[in-house]
């Protein structure tokens, strides 16, 4: 993903998985899509795919979330999609 706005988009998919839950999460990802979809259709199409397993740990509370996330769980998984 070598593009001028990568940590712009960075920072919003940020607020998918930072979201406090599922919904909020979902509508994070339908904002994301509007606002980066042409740009970055394959990352989008990634999340869309695999919505169900990356969606899962809001079955978590928040602390154990932060945990997930910190630990390079999603930024793992966004850095092999990149």
């Amino acid at each position: 993903m070598g593009s001028k706005h990568q940590k712009e988009f960075l920072k919003d998919l940020k607020k998918v998985y930072q979201a406090v839950n599922k919904d909020t999460a979902e509508s994070m990802l339908d904002n994301l899509e509007m606002k980066w979809g042409e740009q970055y259709p394959i990352v989008i199409k990634s999340w869309r795919d695999n919505w169900e397993r990356l969606s899962a740990y809001f079955d978590y509370t928040e602390g154990i979330r932060r945990l997930i996330y910190t630990t390079n769980t999603v930024s793992g998984y966004d850095g092999q999609l990149r």
